[in-house]
Formats: C-alpha cells, sequence, structure tokens
C-alpha cells in the first residue's frame, strides 16, 4: 500500500505541475500530453480496481451480483489500456474500436450499478449473455453427430455453464430478450441520461466498430475519381478521441469507487478527480487552438 501511496503523491504532482496546461503549438504536442495522461489514468483505474471495501471483501471477495460490476470494471480497465497502446502506435482506426467497447460498458455498468430492480437486472444481464449458447443448442436439435461430431460434449458444457447460473434449458430456450431489461444503447442512454457529448462519441464509434461504408471510405481505401485503392497505413490519433476514452474512464472509475466503497480514507478519489479536470481542460484547450 505504502508503493501505491506514493506513486498517487506522484500523480498529483505531475497534475500540479501541468495546471494549468502548457502551452502547445502543434496537434502531436496534444497528443503526446494526452497519452501521459493516459499513462497516469491507467495507474489510478488498477490502483482503483485492487481497493476493497474492507478486509472481509478482500478475504472473501465478492458475490456474483457485485462481481458482475467489478467485471465490468475491470473490461473497461483493460480496454484502456488496449486504447493506450494503439493511441501510443498512432492507430486511430483500431482506438475507435476500443472507444465504443469503452463507452458501452460503462453505460451498463453505470445502468446497473443505479438500476432500482437490481436483482432482475443482474438476471437479466446473465441470460441475455447466453445468446451465442440458445443457437448452439437449436442448432445441435437440428443437425446429426455426423454433422457435429462431439455435439453430446458441447451440449453438456452449455448445460454446466447455465446450471452454475441457475438457468434451466427451458429458460434459455424460450427467452427472447438479449438485452439488459430489454434496452438496447439508446435506452440505457436515455435512462441515464448520459450527455451529449458522449452520445455522438458512442454513435461516431459505431461506424467504426462495425466496419460499415464511412469506415471504410474514411479509414481503409483512397479515392481516385470514381475508383479506389486499398489504404494500410494507419492514421494518427485525434487528440479529441484520447481525451473522450479517458474521461469515460476516469468518471467510471469514480462511479465504481462510490459504489464499491472502497476508498473511505478519500486517498484516490480527489487524484483521479484532479486528472479528470486536467483531461477535460486539455481538450478544452485542443478545441481552442483551432479558433487561433
Amino acid at each position: 500500500m505504502n508503493k501505491i501511496n506514493q506513486n498517487l503523491i506522484k500523480i498529483e504532482k505531475w497534475v500540479d505541475v501541468n495546471s494549468p496546461i502548457p502551452d502547445f503549438d502543434f496537434t502531436g504536442e496534444y497528443l503526446n500530453f494526452a497519452i501521459e495522461i493516459m499513462k497516469r489514468g491507467l495507474y489510478l483505474l488498477k490502483a482503483g480496481i485492487s481497493l476493497t471495501p474492507n478486509a472481509n471483501t478482500a478475504n472473501k471477495r465478492y458475490t456474483k451480483n457485485r462481481a458482475i460490476i467489478v467485471g465490468h470494471m475491470v473490461r473497461i480497465t483493460k480496454l484502456y489500456e488496449g486504447s493506450l497502446m494503439h493511441v501510443s502506435n498512432h492507430q486511430q482506426e483500431l482506438v475507435h474500436i476500443f472507444s465504443r467497447l469503452i463507452f458501452e460498458t460503462a453505460i451498463r455498468m453505470e445502468y446497473l450499478i443505479t438500476s432500482k430492480a437490481k436483482k432482475e437486472s443482474f438476471h437479466s444481464f446473465i441470460l441475455a449473455s447466453y445468446r451465442p449458447e440458445k443457437e448452439m443448442l437449436q442448432d445441435i436439435e437440428n443437425k446429426d453427430k455426423q454433422q457435429v461430431p462431439n455435439q453430446e460434449w458441447i451440449r453438456s458444457v452449455i448445460l454446466s455453464w447455465l446450471k452454475k447460473d441457475g438457468i434451466t434449458e427451458k429458460e434459455l430456450l424460450d427467452n427472447t430478450i438479449w438485452r439488459v431489461d430489454d434496452k438496447d444503447l439508446q435506452d440505457l442512454i436515455n435512462a441515464l441520461e448520459i450527455d451529449t457529448y458522449y452520445f455522438y462519441e458512442i454513435v461516431t464509434a459505431s461506424h467504426h466498430l462495425h466496419g460499415d461504408w464511412l469506415d471504410m471510405g474514411y479509414y481503409h481505401l483512397r479515392q481516385d475519381g470514381r475508383y479506389f485503392t486499398p489504404d494500410l497505413s494507419f492514421t494518427e490519433p485525434d487528440p479529441k478521441t484520447a481525451c473522450s476514452i479517458t474521461r469515460v474512464c476516469l468518471d467510471s472509475l469514480l462511479k465504481y469507487l462510490k459504489w464499491n466503497k472502497s476508498d473511505p480514507k478519500n486517498k484516490i478519489n480527489p487524484i483521479v478527480e484532479k486528472l479528470l479536470e486536467l483531461n477535460i481542460l486539455l481538450d478544452a484547450a485542443f478545441d481552442d487552438s483551432f479558433d487561433e
């Protein structure tokens, strides 16, 4: 814990030294600074997840429903680390894909934390996770052993997973709702009254997650008149994309720490808030640079 405290102090000092945002002349300088923020943000995410509300939780760990929230936060952290790798490697196309996954995970985590029907919402999340398994079971029923030689093994594995989660085969086969509480991403955004800032980021990133025509035309093809050629080069990341990802992840960390009550001495919260504020200022400074 002493090592963590020392690193937290270093991060806070770095934020203080770099507040207000230094004057930058080039986009690359903004991006490099965004990367430095991301490196420290990643450490805070990992440190925040390592904290537990009490010794009892540290020893016994989490119950399933609470573990679902923890799993969301771990997923956000891993995706953030992947985003940092791709930002550092100047791969905007891949950063966009990771950003969409981060946004979806963060929104769903917040919804589950704030849901008034928690038991039902968590069960809905678990049941909806088994859609591929339902499709496999249905496929097995329609094919003989020659078409699917190991079908009995596949079926037994699926049924064992279902049993662990308290789901019967009939419940899975009868289920037709494959979203948490039957809410799509737009419904979750509306339920949480998500800021418009996030909404546009999510909508834009969907092009790159699914690889539609706009994604192809913008990143993967070069057009010369009526004709196209493949473009295998990567695009330089936009500092705003890095700032958006950091904003969502640090905001999620603050919500997680509050939900988990894992920072009772308020050691990490203030530093997360300071880094988040610095990130917001960097985003605004980059916008202002276009007006100069």
